[in-house]
């Protein structure tokens, strides 16, 4: 069953020295990696396809760009307009058969949208599990969102009262919005993994970097050797 409109689907890494990264997630999210090709580096946990890394994008220093699920893209196109948002590229069909775009949604941060036909990643170690939202104007990302791809909202843990949880149909977390303070809006992708405090201890190993621990309402943010920050927590 394709996922959930929403859900965290796909991410791509934009990064110029690839190889400088690749040993880092391997030892830290156990992905192993395709031959590269014209749209980058596909990673794979388990011979599932996760992300892509080394993908000539928007961001500038190094940064992921998480892609949501979506029923239809080209009309959540014109929505994702009509609702205060702004088009960066597409709709276009990719190579991996994705019917997908890239916008700005209406807090300013950088997203895809992706229609296809693949499960919801699973829970396993270094599979990509949720995404969290870091917004100026937070109430305005809630509202464009809800409207879009029919997120409900809930409160995350009483220690970030400026944090909301993003639900699906039946209730399961899906994402989070909150509040950026000083960073630029951005979306972080989360992965999953077996034991938080293993994996910084990997990373930094790894020549990685802590951003930001672990709290009651939010993954640990971690940085790899590029820079490039991205969150991992425990997922059942």
């Amino acid at each position: 069953m394709p996922a959930e409109p929403g859900t965290a689907c796909w991410a791509e890494l934009d990064v110029d020295d690839r190889e400088a990264v690749l040993p880092f997630y391997a030892a830290v999210l156990g992905w192993s990696f395709d031959p590269p090709d014209g749209g980058g580096v596909v990673a794979r946990r388990d011979g599932v396809p996760v992300a892509a890394l080394g993908v000539a994008g928007v961001a500038t220093p190094p940064a992921w760009t998480v892609h949501l699920a979506a029923d239809d893209v080209d009309a959540a196109a014109e929505h994702c307009q009509e609702l205060g948002g702004q088009l960066l590229h597409g709709p276009e069909d990719d190579e991996r058969g994705a019917r997908v775009l890239l916008a700005l949604d209406a807090g300013g941060a950088v997203v895809g949208l992706r229609e296809s036909d693949d499960e919801a990643p699973g829970t396993a170690h270094g599979m990509l599990v949720g995404a969290e939202a870091a917004s100026a104007e937070p109430g305005t990302t809630r509202r464009f969102w809800g409207a879009l791809l029919g997120y409900r909202f809930g409160p995350t843990s009483h220690d970030a009262p400026d944090h909301t949880a993003c639900l699906g149909g039946a209730g399961e977390l899906l994402a989070g919005i909150g509040f950026a303070g000083d960073a630029l809006p951005h979306w972080l992708p989360v992965f999953a993994v077996a034991d938080v405090d293993a994996t910084v201890a990997a990373a930094r190993e790894a020549g990685g970097t802590v951003v930001a621990p672990a709290s009651a309402s939010r993954p640990a943010t971690l940085g790899d050797p590029a820079g490039a920050p991205f969150g991992v927590t425990v997922r059942r």
